[in-house]
């Protein structure tokens, strides 16, 4: 009755489902590296999207002190400050609405006459370490 093929044991079906533990960790493991290199990736493209509002706010500051020299023959002082692009003198409309801080939200510095561009002014962000004059800094020079 009982052949030699069907005389074979078949594992129990317990045994052979699920994972093993060395296979669980192996699959979290490779999943923590990818989330990691992934995590790494995310947080230098937002650092460099940092960088890049900067160079765009600062051409921006820098296109509204040069309207603000052609409308008052001069650039507003260090002392005046870029406030002045919003509460300019004589009572004349406004160049800007509000002056942007910085994407650290760090405020611009200001220098007219500048120390770099002698004949016009010095902008600059302190960067992501909010320390002027150091490596990270984003400037007009």
């Amino acid at each position: 009755m009982n052949s030699p093929r069907t005389r074979k044991r078949r594992k129990p079906r317990r045994s052979r489902r699920g994972l093993t533990l060395i296979e669980i960790l192996v699959v979290v493991t490779i999943l923590g590296i990818i989330a990691g290199i992934i995590g790494i990736n995310v947080i230098g493209a937002l650092e460099d999207s940092k960088k890049d509002a900067a160079n765009v706010q600062l051409k921006n500051i820098g296109d509204a002190l040069e309207l603000y020299k052609i409308k008052f023959s001069r650039y507003p002082t260090t002392a005046e400050g870029l406030s002045a692009l919003e509460k300019p003198p004589e009572g004349k409309k406004a160049v800007m609405e509000n002056i942007p801080k910085d994407p650290w939200s760090n405020d611009y510095l200001f220098v007219c006459p500048g120390q770099h561009n002698t004949s016009k002014f010095d902008l600059q962000s302190k960067g992501a370490d909010g320390v002027a004059d150091t490596e990270d800094d984003i400037k007009n020079w």
